[in-house]
């Protein structure tokens, strides 16, 4: 073996070898120092390559971005479809060749996936920044966000890395008797909406308007204690037992409503399956589609 040959099979030990601690340290759990140079590297290679898409030309960046949406698609849709075989060291268990990988690849997914919480911290701070520096119309609202986002996330901080008694009822305080009572004030609101929705819903304006209001008093009829008091006389057997106010209600729940749902659900799911090959495909066109990177 000539000098060039013993040269390219170590190059190619090296890399190899190379790659294996790499691949060690991204996707073993890492302790001490192994996870400092580990964060460090991480940091150091994001970097580089944001550096590396910026110098891209935007047709290139494009590309990649399709590339990379295909890949990540791919991944499932082979796992998904791939025939399985039985697993010689666990009887009766069925894998494919892409089972081993699919832990580290939901890892990696949960993890693109948290950054999607930083952004949308950087969004609104960027924009509440920007209309409180210009002190636009609503720039309190703005500094109430930036206050209540910084005290609660710090007293989060304390109370987990500093817990004691004072600490925690504090942080209990901001986040149950304050965050959660806001929530629950916001759903209650959604009940006026509803009931003004159903008023413009229920209105009688032609045959079908009045059906539904028909069948919408006879369903909430059913679910109240003083419907079924209301059709008592009727005897529980037989033809007249179909007139029920409770009967007439399940009737139109199970063989009325839920086939309407079940059918609107399957046309949920063909459009969400249609839309999902589009995006994963690139095919998708509009706002978020079509712009300058």
């Amino acid at each position: 073996m000539d000098e060039a040959h013993i040269g390219r099979a170590l190059t190619l030990s090296l890399f190899l070898r190379l790659f294996e601690a790499l691949f060690h340290i991204l996707f073993q759990p890492q302790h001490g120092w192994g996870l400092i140079i580990a964060v460090i590297g991480c940091v150091v290679f994001c970097f580089i390559l944001f550096v590396f898409l910026q110098q891209l030309p935007s047709r290139a960046r494009k590309w990649l971005i399709i590339l990379c949406t295909f890949l990540a698609g791919l991944i499932y849709a082979v796992e998904f479809f791939w025939p399985p075989h039985p697993d010689p060291r666990h009887p009766g268990i069925l894998v494919n060749f892409m089972d081993p990988y699919m832990g580290t690849v939901n890892d990696i997914a949960t993890v693109i996936g948290s950054f999607t919480l930083g952004l949308g911290i950087y969004s609104l701070s960027l924009f509440h920044g920007r209309t409180l520096l210009r002190r636009r119309s609503g720039w309190f609202y703005s500094l109430t966000f930036f206050v209540s986002m910084i005290t609660i996330a710090v007293l989060g901080l304390v109370a987990y890395y500093r817990s004691n008694v004072i600490n925690v009822d504090i942080y209990h305080i901001l986040f149950n008797g304050g965050l959660i009572s806001l929530d629950s004030t916001m759903f209650a609101l959604v009940a006026f909406y509803i009931t003004s929705a159903a008023y413009r819903a229920f209105r009688i304006r032609n045959t079908e308007a009045s059906l539904l209001m028909v069948s919408a008093f006879i369903v909430m009829l059913g679910q109240v204690a003083v419907g079924p008091l209301l059709t008592n006389w009727l005897p529980k057997t037989g033809l007249p037992a179909d007139f029920r106010i409770e009967v007439l209600s399940d009737w139109l729940l199970t063989r009325v409503n839920a086939p309407a749902v079940r059918a609107i659900g399957f046309g949920l799911g063909v459009g969400l399956l249609a839309t999902t090959l589009r995006i994963w495909l690139s095919l998708e066109r509009g706002s978020y589609f079509e712009q300058e990177l």
